[in-house]
């Protein structure tokens, strides 16, 4: 993996799954929207995106999905939701920038969907121990930078909603078990990204990005 230079963040960046690069991106709407940055997407056996959602559990008025607003309206359930009862599932992925919780998982399988991926664990399933427990398959894209680039955003999103300055548990718990994770949180500018292409926020981070990936491999071999 090259870690200097925005050119090789964008070969990078190219060589990751159009699934993994929309997944981001959705993570990334749902970050600068002020809700859970976590975003989902269901795939045709060639990679091709069928269909798409960002998690809208915590954002009110309109939105782009039904369950907005509500606690069913996760990213993957968003994603399936907009699946359409004639498909068949057998042959698609559906793929989350983290591991589905329970319900999400549950959803998968009821429908149909063939496999399960997602780029980084869920952080309140790594804190409890139940990390791995969906059954999905932790992808390896990126060598780690997809993970840490995922939990960054999920962490900043907590860490924005969180009432009062008091640090949520979730980062506390998160500087003890994905500490290069929880460092790169912490260098990223205070409060919400502004809007635009995830490409561009992630470039902008690539050099701390790259080695905070190398630094995670080295620590869990």
């Amino acid at each position: 993996m090259t870690v200097r230079g925005g050119g090789e963040f964008g070969l990078v960046w190219r060589s990751a799954p159009e699934a993994a690069r929309r997944a981001l991106a959705l993570a990334h709407e749902a970050l600068t929207a002020g809700g859970l940055a976590v975003g989902a997407v269901l795939t045709d056996p060639a990679g091709a995106v069928l269909a798409e959602g960002r998690n809208e559990a915590y954002e009110a008025g309109p939105g782009t999905g039904p369950l907005r607003g509500t606690p069913l309206a996760h990213a993957e359930m968003n994603a399936l939701g907009a699946a359409r009862t004639e498909w068949s599932l057998a042959a698609t992925t559906l793929w989350s920038t983290h591991e589905p919780c329970a319900m999400c998982a549950a959803a998968a399988e009821f429908t149909g969907v063939g496999e399960v991926r997602y780029l980084a664990p869920d952080p309140w399933a790594l804190a409890g121990g139940a990390a791995g427990a969906s059954g999905a398959v932790l992808s390896g894209a990126g060598d780690g930078v997809w993970l840490i680039a995922a939990n960054v955003m999920f962490l900043r999103s907590v860490r924005v909603a969180a009432p009062g300055p008091a640090e949520p548990e979730i980062l506390v718990r998160h500087r003890a078990l994905e500490p290069e994770t929880a460092a790169l949180h912490d260098a990223v500018p205070p409060g919400l990204p502004g809007a635009g292409p995830v490409r561009d926020w992630l470039a902008g981070l690539w050099p701390e990005l790259a080695r905070a990936a190398r630094a995670r491999a080295a620590r869990v071999g």
